[in-house]
């Protein structure tokens, strides 16, 4: 039987390949193009959660905020210092998931980001103390992104391969598993000139819809709760949309 890991073990096993795997600078200068549709001249300060390697952390820095990033990968935030420092940037980087944020930094934040697919890694249990969290970090006014895939139509569509990446001396397959009803990622990586030198790490990912999400987020207190398909923000279609893009603003009144 494929063992499984927990997420931050993942990810930690994951952290030696995982720039490479996604490009990195590349996604950070894609990134900030994209803040630019969230950004408004009021805030100052963001939370960047699940921050992996740092990409977001740093576009969001380079767009003139206070960011601060999380991640329960200690091997990612170790990338994550390399990055800022090699860009030069100033990231605070703290090593906690979304739903234990220490109270310290309650409405602390304008703005917090959950990207690259950060809540599919955070199970049920935990789902509705992360939508909480995050609405305490927020100051009034202040506004939630989250970007997951649509997984309302992997679970349809069931296709296996999610992703290839080549690079010059190694390969990466990102795939499914779907077995019993669950999801489970797994990444593939092998060497170009020697395909027996792999490694194979898989996952449990936890398919949230957007019933989920919309039920959620109005429990943990946010009012204004819109769906989009992506960081342009085109409009949501459950069965076409790529990706779930939701953006939920904290009012004054709870």
């Amino acid at each position: 039987m494929k063992k499984m890991l927990p997420d931050y073990t993942f990810y930690n096993e994951l952290a030696f390949d995982y720039d490479d795997m996604i490009s990195f600078d590349s996604a950070v200068k894609n990134k900030k193009k994209q803040f630019e549709n969230f950004l408004i001249s009021e805030m100052n300060s963001a939370a960047d959660i699940g921050c992996g390697s740092g990409a977001d952390s740093i576009a969001l820095f380079s767009s003139g905020l206070k960011v601060t990033a999380f991640d329960p990968s200690s091997e990612m935030l170790k990338n994550a210092e390399a990055n800022s420092k090699r860009m030069n940037v100033k990231v605070e980087f703290q090593n906690y998931a979304a739903d234990n944020i220490p109270k310290e930094f309650d409405e602390k934040f304008d703005l917090v980001v959950l990207l690259g697919n950060t809540f599919a890694n955070i199970p049920k249990g935990k789902f509705l103390n992360s939508l909480q969290r995050c609405y305490e970090i927020l100051r009034t006014k202040g506004q939630l992104l989250i970007q997951v895939l649509n997984y309302e139509k992997i679970l349809v569509d069931k296709q296996r391969i999610v992703n290839i990446t080549e690079k010059a001396d190694k390969c990466f397959i990102r795939f499914y598993d779907f077995l019993d009803g669950n999801i489970i990622f797994n990444i593939l990586t092998f060497s170009k000139v020697k395909p027996s030198d792999n490694k194979l790490i898989s996952t449990k990912i936890y398919p949230h819809s957007v019933k989920n999400f919309e039920s959620g987020l109005k429990r943990a207190g946010f009012k204004s709760i819109q769906f989009y398909s992506n960081l342009e923000l085109s409009a949501f279609d459950k069965e076409r949309s790529k990706d779930l893009v939701i953006r939920a603003i904290k009012t004054s009144l709870k």
